[in-house]
């Protein structure tokens, strides 16, 4: 509530409170007439009305609406997984639907093969292939035809890369039935991929059976698949050898007119591929033609014209095969390709006699490449067992060091084409998001179970909601009886005998000291909502702190993750002694203790604001005590002047007997407000006690999972360091035949040079022999006359 607001608060009751301390010095009012005080509780029973009103919609929102049973529970969480699902939030989606396909009573509802497909469509899409697998085999083996189909195309597209081939062709046929006969084009083409992909076939059997899945597709003229599948039977010709039949059909794919991305890459993939044939087939104009069609912006653009230069290389033509390289290494100096260019380059020079040309290329390509060789043998040679560097290198990173960093910028280039370090890294990303889940799992159980045994109905928004307004109520109710006895002390201004004044200035002086901070208690929805507000923002404005100090702690985390390599990578340098180092390592570790003493206490320190955040809106402490001693100091006061009240007649006793009369209806909204929120408490059991049922049987299997993550951890983080010491090795070995090669172009410029010369002065030297040969001839007459 704001200030300007409480301060109004305070001003209106203020014109109602009876006179006490704070009006001694001032001079007396006149007593309000008979009118104003009709009029004062007309206003009170305006707002007993409110009241009502808001406790009736607690009654009929929260305590009197039946609680739903169980089938009505699930067919909501089901409706909620359909509307993630919708609006694409897989993980989301996933989670609903795990927890209602796990739920034995849901198997028997309609819904169930839908909740299957939606759950393995939403793995399947966040690339958890085998957990969408087996969701997705479940509802293939069911009688449902709603899904079917796209449950085998997803079921399909995931056999094709898990290598999992059994049961296909039956599910297949099954499909096959289900629709007449007769199988949509996508699931046709979907599954002639997969045959084409198959490798537990004989090499024969694999292209019949691809052609024949392939064949119809390709040729139904129009056919959504129709360009893709004739590619493919392009393919199926090539790997059977025969080369004419899949020019053939390479030719009338890149002479169609394309418009669709797609269709257009397919269009470049054909004549590329349409190149390489025919420069197999010895037909080089013709391959460089195809070769010319492939436009600039083109991803093949790069490797057509590596390709043009080598089959202009093959015709002898070495100049255009020089300008091709040219325009590559122009185009795309950073494409994967461009070393390899720039030594063809080179050995074109070379060809074309262009010595100072061809020296200055390979020196380049020694002066570019070189540094990096030695930079990976250096990273090699680190530790006497690579393997084990590696395998602590990744230990000591919690937060998965991606190989891939530990190399030089240069030949990060090479490493991402290599697919088993991308892969082992993706498996161990996988791995280690598995550990976390599970851990994080665990500690979400524990805050459940601690919540509903500390907090109850903090737990439950819409029940908590229902009480605060049932709250709201009451201390609305706490007003209605302070304005009830200000109006009475009004009425019997001037008939209390000394001592019941002075008893009364005691309570009053009580009462008003309580007013002051029950006036900031919420009596409506809005100021609830106003106060929710307020202390939502106190709670962000802590984590948002809180959060920059994590941030602050997992630099430090990295800085020493960094001086461990350091240490590691500069032993054989440094000139300290072990003990210096032994010291050093020790102080280094204490540190991380530290820190990591500081980062557990930080997520529980953010753990704690994500509950107090969701629990902002809940109860200020002390509010039923607050309201209970109002009330107290108000029945009190109301005691003292029952006995004046007897002295009363007329409109003042007439206007006492309203008092009393709006007071038994606000007695009887407390009651209700009273059940009511025993009903609340009644159902806060009943839901407490069945999550917590189900949290204690999830707290065993999260056990269990651990310690098979565990487990498999282990091993897999032994593997991928295997897996980045190989990978490094296999570009080590690229960057070390890159040198090897400039370093023998350079022998073989040299070398040519030198032949150059040498038949230069052989010819040089025969062209002498002739000449005096031919001036002896010439003067032989005359040497014979001398003679």
């Amino acid at each position: 509530m704001s200030t300007s607001r409480l301060h109004a608060l305070l001003l209106t009751a203020a014109t109602l409170v009876a006179p006490g301390s704070a009006r001694a010095a001032e001079a007396p009012a006149p007593p309000p007439t008979a009118q104003e005080l009709a009029s004062r509780l007309e206003q009170v029973s305006v707002r007993l009305e409110a009241a009502e009103k808001d406790l009736r919609f607690v009654e009929t929102q929260f305590t009197q609406r039946p609680e739903p049973g169980e089938d009505e529970l699930l067919l909501r969480r089901f409706s909620d997984g359909e509307i993630q699902y919708l609006l694409e939030d897989w993980a989301a989606a996933s989670v609903l639907f795990y927890d209602l396909v796990g739920d034995p009573r849901f198997r028997a509802q309609g819904r169930y093969p839908d909740a299957l497909f939606y759950l393995g469509d939403s793995l399947y899409r966040q690339q958890n292939y085998v957990g969408a697998r087996i969701y997705l085999r479940e509802l293939l083996t069911r009688n449902d035809t709603k899904h079917y189909r796209d449950a085998l195309a997803r079921y399909l597209e995931i056999a094709g890369r898990l290598n999992q081939l059994s049961g296909i062709d039956e599910y297949m046929e099954r499909a096959r039935r289900l629709s007449g006969g007769q199988l949509p084009p996508e699931l046709e083409y979907v599954y002639a991929k997969w045959l084409f992909k198959r490798t537990d076939l004989p090499e024969a059997e694999r292209r019949q059976r691809t052609r024949a899945a392939f064949q119809p597709l390709a040729t139904t003229a129009g056919g959504r698949f129709q360009r893709q599948s004739a590619y493919f039977l392009g393919v199926l010709s090539v790997q059977s050898g025969d080369y004419a039949g899949a020019v053939e059909q390479f030719r009338l794919l890149a002479a169609e007119e394309a418009q669709e991305p797609e269709l257009q890459r397919l269009k470049e993939l054909a004549s590329l591929s349409l190149g390489r044939l025919l420069y197999e087939l010895g037909r080089p104009d013709e391959a460089i033609d195809q070769y010319a069609r492939i436009p600039r912006g083109s991803e093949s653009f790069v490797d057509s014209l590596y390709e043009m230069a080598w089959v202009h290389v093959k015709k002898g033509d070495f100049e255009k095969a020089k300008n091709a390289t040219d325009i590559l290494l122009l185009v795309g100096p950073e494409a994967p390709i461009a070393p390899d260019a720039r030594l063809l380059q080179g050995h074109l020079q070379l060809k074309l006699h262009k010595y100072d040309e061809a020296t200055a290329t390979y020196e380049e390509v020694v002066g570019t490449y070189k540094p990096v060789r030695d930079q990976l043998d250096a990273l090699l040679k680190t530790n006497q067992d690579p393997v084990a560097y590696f395998d602590k290198l990744l230990a000591r990173n919690e937060r998965t060091l991606d190989v891939t960093t530990l190399l030089p910028p240069m030949a990060l280039q090479f490493a991402t084409t290599q697919e088993e370090v991308t892969k082992a890294v993706a498996m161990q990303k996988d791995l280690d998001s598995s550990s976390e889940g599970v851990d994080e799992s665990k500690a979400i159980a524990t805050r459940i179970l601690r919540a509903l045994d500390e907090r109850g109905l903090q737990v439950f928004p819409e029940l908590q909601e229902g009480y605060q307004r049932a709250d709201a109520v009451d201390s609305a109710l706490v007003r209605t009886e302070q304005y009830l006895v200000q109006v009475e002390g009004d009425v019997l201004r001037g008939r209390l005998r000394p001592e019941e004044i002075t008893a009364l200035e005691g309570v009053r002086r009580e009462r008003e000291t309580l007013g002051a901070r029950l006036a900031t208690l919420p009596t409506n929805p809005q100021e609830l909502e106003a106060r929710r507000e307020r202390m939502q923002s106190k709670v962000d404005e802590l984590d948002r702190g809180a959060f920059q100090l994590g941030f602050e702690l997992q630099s430090m985390e990295a800085i020493s993750t960094a001086v461990r390599k350091w240490l590691d990578d500069t032993r054989a340098e440094r000139t300290h002694t072990p003990e210096d180092e032994r010291e050093f390592l020790t102080q280094l570790r204490n540190e991380e203790q530290t820190v990591e003493a500081l980062e557990a206490e930080l997520k529980l320190l953010r753990s704690r604001l994500a509950d107090e955040r969701a629990s902002a809106s809940a109860f200020v402490s002390g509010e039923d005590i607050l309201r209970m001693q109002y009330r107290e100091t108000l029945h009190h006061e109301h005691a003292l002047m029952a006995a004046a009240e007897q002295r009363l007649s007329g409109e003042d006793a007439a206007l006492v007997a309203r008092t009393h009369e709006t007071r038994r209806n606000s007695e009887l909204l407390r009651a209700r407000v009273d059940t009511a929120r025993q009903v609340l408490r009644a159902q806060v059991e009943r839901r407490g006690a069945a999550i917590k049922g189900k949290v204690l049987a999830e707290q065993q299997l999260l056990q269990d999972y651990h310690q098979e993550v565990a487990s498999v951890t282990g091993d897999a983080r032994n593997l991928v360091g295997r897996i980045a010491f190989e990978s490094i090795q296999k570009v080590r070995k690229q960057f070390y035949d890159l040198v090897l090669k400039a370093d023998v172009g350079l022998v073989d410029v040299a070398f040519t040079r030198k032949q150059d010369k040498t038949s230069e002065i052989q010819k040089l030297s025969a062209q002498k022999d002739k000449d005096l040969r031919d001036l002896e001839k010439e003067f032989e007459e005359v040497l014979k006359d001398e003679n």
